[in-house]
This record gives structure tokens, C-alpha cells and sequence, in this order.
């Protein structure tokens, strides 16, 4: 299987870009099957295509190619927090204070721009982020969020066969394609019960 070939899950590999930052990031490790997992950012030209796709909302983020390794690291660390908070699990103390670090290091500056209906609006983080502290703040604040709007806004690990992506709602998979491989997959297992 090549890294970035042409599918997964029947489309593009980063086809489901559009989440909370840091959800785009975390899943930026693809489950192929059980205990294993293939690594999307796995060098500087797959972290390069992901800021790429992500520069709409990041701006130009290339400085932050030969960073690669903070930026995974960043990633486990948010991989982390996500996975106990989708479990219902207790917060690792050691990681919660690496990301809570990430964002302190890095300011918020608020910005006052024209909102979309001509209105005075907020916008919390700069349009064009200029430092990987700043880059990995953005991420670690938009974990932050998500953990702590748990309750309200479910965070979620998809639990079909070869996928464990991350996403906020109260449905079941992370999308209709994996719902249908966790049926199929979950029929099998019951003729393969009755069989025996």
C-alpha cells in the first residue's frame, strides 16, 4: 500500500480535512487493523502536503517542516488526551501538562476584524501564524476545547474495523462508509458463531 495512494476508505487520504485542528491533526495516523498504524505525517513531505491543505486556515505554515518531530509529538500528546477522553478515562496527568505547556507557550493575541455580516467580530488566534510554538499552540488550544466541551459535544474514536479516527458528535462512526464496514463486520462474526 502506498502512503499516500490514492484512497482510504474510497476517497482521498486527507479527504475528511475540515475538522477542529487538532482533530485533523490527530488523525493524521490511519488504523489499517488492530494495533496497527500507518503514520501520514511519516516525513517532511507529508507534514509539507498537510499544512498545504490545512493553509486556509493556517496560512503558510512551511517553517514548520523541519519541525516535524515537535509536531508529532504534539500530535501523540493530543492522540492521547482524545483517546482517554473517549473512553471515559482519567486525563494523563504528564501529557495534559505537555499540551497545556503548548498553549501557554504560545499567546493568544486577539484580532478585531469585520465579521461576515459587517458586524465588529473576534478572532482569537492571527490570521497568519508565524512560529511552530504558535502553530502547536493553535493545536493544543483546539484540544483543550475539545476535551472540555466533552459533555456537551461527545469526542469520539471510531470504532470500525481499520479506521480509529477521531470526531465530535453523538453518532456512532465517524462516517456512513464505516458504519457500513462495522455491520458487515459484525454480521460475519455472528454467521461465523452459528457456524460453530
Amino acid at each position: 500500500m502506498e502512503r499516500f495512494g490514492p484512497t482510504r476508505r474510497g476517497g482521498p487520504i486527507f479527504r475528511w480535512l475540515g475538522e477542529p485542528l487538532a482533530i485533523d491533526l490527530a488523525n493524521t495516523v490511519m488504523v489499517v487493523r488492530e494495533g496497527e498504524m500507518v503514520d501520514l505525517l511519516n516525513s517532511e513531505g507529508d507534514l509539507e502536503r498537510w499544512l498545504e491543505l490545512e493553509r486556509p486556515r493556517l496560512g503558510d505554515c512551511r517553517f514548520a517542516i523541519a519541525s516535524l518531530e515537535e509536531v508529532k509529538s504534539t500530535r501523540e500528546d493530543v492522540r492521547a488526551l482524545f483517546t482517554a477522553t473517549a473512553s471515559g478515562d482519567r486525563l494523563p496527568g504528564g501529557t495534559l501538562k505537555r499540551v497545556n505547556g503548548a498553549s501557554a507557550a504560545a499567546p493568544v493575541a486577539l484580532q478585531l476584524q469585520r465579521g461576515d455580516n459587517g458586524r465588529p467580530a473576534i478572532m482569537e488566534d492571527p490570521e497568519e501564524i508565524m512560529s511552530v510554538s504558535a502553530l502547536l499552540g493553535s493545536v493544543a488550544r483546539s484540544a483543550l476545547r475539545l476535551v472540555a466541551a466533552h459533555e456537551e459535544a461527545p469526542l469520539r474514536l471510531c470504532n470500525a474495523p481499520s479506521c480509529g479516527m477521531f470526531f465530535v458528535g453523538r453518532r456512532k462512526w465517524c462516517c456512513a462508509a464505516c458504519g457500513n464496514r462495522a455491520r458487515a463486520a459484525r454480521h460475519y462474526r455472528r454467521r461465523a458463531t452459528v457456524r460453530h
